[in-house]
C-alpha cells in the first residue's frame, strides 16, 4: 500500500513509537498494580499516555512546538499518578488497612488539591517562564470576582478542615441537628458538606460551614451511653409519690434501656390541667432512641391503667362520652368464675367460694413483654390468666435463664405466693395483651377463716403443682437424675404454713 504523501514518514513513526511505547508502560505498571483491591486507571491511562507522546516527539521532532506541550501533560500526569500511588499504598494500605489510623477523607483530597497546584505553579514557571506572582497581579479584578464567587466553597473547606483538627465529630456518631433537635448518624465528612442518615433511613447533606455556625451535640462523645428526658402529664389528684412510682415501674423494661445508671423521675412543673412529670432514663445507644421511646410510652399506658391513674384533658374542656371500656374488661369478670374453677390452684373450692373469691379479685391488663412477676420478688398473690398468654422463666442449677411453660387462659401462676408468702420463684411475662385476675391475700383470709378445713385441702393441692413444677424445671435443664428433684414438704408442713401465713396457727 503506498503511503500518501501529505503524511510525513516520521508523523507515522512517531505515532508508531508513542502507541508502543504506551503500550510498553501501561503493561509494566498492570502487571505490578493488578494485586492491589483499587488499582490506579485513569491517572495511569494518562501519565503513560503522555509520557508516550512527549519521548516519541522527543526523539522523531526535538525541535517541534508540541514537543514541550506534551512534556508539560507529562509533568502535569505524573505529578498526578504519584500522589494518587502515595494515597493507595500509604494512606489507605499502610495507615488505614494495617495501622488501623483513621486518615480523613478530606485531607486526602486536599493532598491531591496540594499536588495539582504544585505541578501547575512548576510547570507554568519553568515551561512557560510565567511568574505567578506577576500574573496574580496583572489579573486582580478577576481575582476578585472569582474570590467573591468561591466564597461559599472556601468557607465551606476551610468548617471542614476545622471539623476534622478539633474531631467535633466522625463518621458513625449520632448528632441533634437544629432547634428541633432532629438524630442524625453521619455516614461521610467530605470538604464541602457531611452527609447523614435519619432514622427514618433517608440521606441528606448539610454545607460544614452552616453546621460549625451552630452549638454540635455529639451523642456518641465521650460514649455513645447518654440519658434522654421525656415528659408525661397526671391529674393533680395523683400523689406524686405514687406517680412516681407508676412511671419507673413502666420505664423499667423498656428497650434500650440501661439499668444502671436507673431511671429517675422529677416532678418538672404544675400545668394547667396536670402536674408534669419528667423521666430521664440512660441509653446504650442512640439509634435505640424510637425504640425505646416507644416501648416507654406504651408500657406507661398500661401501667396507669392498672393504677387506675387518669392523663387528663384540658381543664377547658368538656368530656362528655362515655367510658371507651374494651369488651374484654366489662365481661371478663362474668366468665371468670368457670376459668378459676378448671384447672387452676383453686379447684378444691366450692362454686360458691369460688364466686366470692372473683368477686374481690382484681381484673389487670398487661401489655407485650411486660413483667407481671420477676423472680425473687416478694408477693401475696396469685394470678388467673383470663385472656392471652404468658411465658414463665426460670433458671436451672447451672444457672442459665429457661423457658419453663406458656401457659394460657384458665392456667394460673403465683399460687406458692399466695397461700405461703414465698418470694416469686420465677419471672412471668406477657406475649400479648394478657387480661388476668388478682387474687390476693386478703381476699383469701375470709375463706380460710370460716372453714379451717380449707388449709388442707389447699396444702395438698399445692404440694402435687410444686412437684410437678421441679420436675419440669430439671427437665428443661437437660437433668434426668432423680436424685436431682428436691423432696417437696409433706402435706401437712405446708397446711401449717397456709394456717400460719393467713394468721390461723
Amino acid at each position: 500500500m503506498d503511503i500518501p504523501a501529505e503524511i510525513p514518514f516520521h508523523s507515522l513513526e512517531a505515532g508508531g513509537l508513542a502507541v508502543a511505547l504506551y503500550a510498553v508502560l501501561w503493561c509494566l505498571f498492570w502487571l505490578y498494580f493488578r494485586r492491589i483491591a483499587k488499582p490506579p486507571r485513569v491517572s495511569l491511562h494518562l501519565f503513560a499516555l503522555s509520557l508516550a507522546a512527549w519521548s516519541a516527539g522527543r526523539f522523531l521532532f526535538p525541535q517541534a512546538v508540541w514537543v514541550g506541550h506534551a512534556g508539560a501533560a507529562a509533568v502535569f500526569s505524573a505529578a498526578l499518578f504519584l500522589w494518587v500511588l502515595i494515597d493507595r499504598f500509604i494512606c489507605v494500605g499502610w495507615l488505614i488497612n494495617r495501622r488501623q489510623v483513621p486518615v480523613p477523607t478530606i485531607l486526602r483530597q486536599l493532598g491531591a488539591v496540594v499536588v495539582v497546584l504544585m505541578a501547575v505553579a512548576a510547570i507554568m514557571k519553568w515551561g512557560y517562564q510565567l511568574e505567578l506572582t506577576g500574573l496574580l497581579a496583572t489579573s486582580g479584578i478577576a481575582a476578585i470576582i472569582l474570590g467573591f464567587a468561591m466564597q461559599d466553597l472556601l468557607s465551606n473547606v476551610i468548617a471542614g478542615f476545622s471539623i476534622h483538627m478539633t474531631r467535633a465529630y466522625r463518621v458513625g456518631d449520632w448528632l441533634l441537628l437544629g432547634e428541633k433537635g432532629d438524630r442524625a448518624e453521619v455516614t461521610e465528612i467530605n470538604w464541602r458538606s457531611t452527609r447523614f442518615v435519619n432514622n427514618d433511613q433517608v440521606s441528606f447533606e448539610l454545607p460544614n460551614s452552616d453546621i460549625v455556625k451552630n452549638r454540635i451535640v455529639n451523642l456518641n462523645y465521650p460514649t455513645a451511653e447518654h440519658a434522654i428526658r421525656l415528659q408525661v402529664g397526671l391529674d393533680y389528684d395523683v400523689p406524686p409519690a405514687l406517680a412516681k412510682e407508676a412511671i419507673l415501674a413502666a420505664a423499667a423494661h423498656a428497650q434500650g434501656v440501661m439499668e444502671s445508671p436507673g431511671p429517675v423521675v422529677l416532678l418538672r412543673d404544675f400545668g394547667e390541667s396536670a402536674v408534669i412529670y419528667e423521666l430521664r432514663v440512660w441509653m446504650r445507644h442512640a439509634r435505640l432512641y424510637n425504640a425505646a421511646c416507644d416501648d416507654i410510652r406504651t408500657a406507661l399506658w398500661y401501667e396507669l391503667n392498672r393504677r387506675g391513674i387518669r392523663i387528663p384533658f384540658p381543664i377547658r374542656s368538656i368530656d362528655l362520652r362515655t367510658p371507651n371500656v374494651p369488651e374484654a374488661l366489662s365481661t371478663a369478670r362474668g366468665r371468670a368464675a368457670e376459668l378459676v374453677g378448671s384447672g387452676s390452684a383453686l379447684d378444691c373450692l366450692t362454686p360458691e367460694e369460688i364466686a366470692g373469691l372473683v368477686g374481690k379479685g382484681k381484673l389487670a391488663l398487661y401489655g407485650p413483654r411486660e413483667a407481671l412477676v420477676t423472680r425473687g420478688e416478694e408477693g401475696s398473690s396469685m394470678f388467673v390468666i383470663l385472656e392471652g398468654a404468658v411465658e414463665v422463666f426460670g433458671k436451672s442449677a447451672e444457672g442459665p435463664r429457661l423457658v419453663l411453660a406458656r401457659l394460657g387462659p384458665g392456667e394460673c401462676f403465683g399460687e406458692q405466693s399466695l397461700f405461703t408468702g414465698e418470694p416469686r420463684n420465677a419471672t412471668v411475662r406477657a406475649e400479648s395483651d394478657t387480661l388476668v385476675l388478682e387474687i390476693r391475700k386478703a381476699d383469701l383470709s375470709p375463706l380460710i377463716e370460716a372453714n379451717p378445713e380449707l388449709a388442707e385441702r389447699l396444702g395438698d393441692l399445692l404440694e402435687r403443682r410444686k412437684k410437678a413444677w421441679e420436675e419440669a424445671l430439671n427437665r428443661e435443664a437437660g437433668s434426668k437424675a432423680e436424685s436431682e428433684v428436691a423432696d417437696p414438704a409433706p402435706q401437712s408442713g405446708l397446711a401449717h404454713r397456709i394456717r400460719a401465713f393467713f394468721g390461723q396457727g
